[in-house]
Order: structure tokens, then sequence, then C-alpha cells
């Protein structure tokens, strides 16, 4: 296999979140999830899938840090949605979801790098 392919095609940095960050799907939290990574351009979360209905492919985020910090309404589209584990008979199917973030607003991106900056 070519080196190449087994690069990094990423544009920003990925950070590993640290203690528990979750994240919610708007308007009504339809998604919600943990949030696993994230970086200046997008996120990744993991949830489970409970009505079979994945996320919209545009929409808006709510990222929840501690008691104190909330990133609202950050436009999003989904890059990935796949299953993480395979259901057996009855149980529930954990997935994972890729998201790209929009442009972000001033207030929005200084959040964003703030969460950033304490995570590197």
């Amino acid at each position: 296999m070519d080196a190449a392919a087994n690069t990094d095609q990423r544009r920003y940095r990925r950070y590993a979140i640290k203690g528990d960050v979750f994240i919610g799907t708007k308007p009504l939290f339809h998604t919600v999830g943990s949030l696993k990574d994230f970086s200046e351009g997008g996120a990744g979360f993991e949830y489970v899938a409970s009505n079979g209905n994945p996320p919209s492919r545009t929409l808006e985020v709510d990222i929840l840090c501690g008691k104190h910090l909330r990133l609202s309404r950050l436009p999003c589209r989904i890059a990935y949605d796949i299953t993480v584990d395979r259901p057996s008979s009855g149980s529930i199917e954990t997935r994972r979801c890729g998201l790209e973030f929009g442009r972000l607003s001033d207030h929005q991106a200084a959040l964003l790098s703030l969460i950033l900056n304490s995570s590197a």
C-alpha cells in the first residue's frame, strides 16, 4: 500500500476530548451523543441510534463542556454516519458521526478557539 494513502487527509489537527463533553442536534435534541474529537473544522461524536433515523444531512448542534461552557447553534454538515457496534438481536446500535462545521459567528469561533487551546 502506498504510504501517501495512509496519511491523514484532514485540514485541521484533531484534538481528543478530555472529560465528558456532550453534543446535541437542534432544534429538539433529537440526537444526543458524546463528543470524541474535534478541530477548527469539525467534530466526531458517538450516539445511540434509538429510532433508526439518522440526523439530517445539515443541522445545528450545541456542544456542552462542563457546567459553564456551551457552544450553541453551530451550523454543520454530516460528513459520515457509520455503525460502531453491530447490534445483536434486540440490542442497541451505537453510531459514529463526523461533522464539518459551517460558517461560525465571531463569538462561536472564539469559544471554539478557547476549547481547542485548553485541549492542546
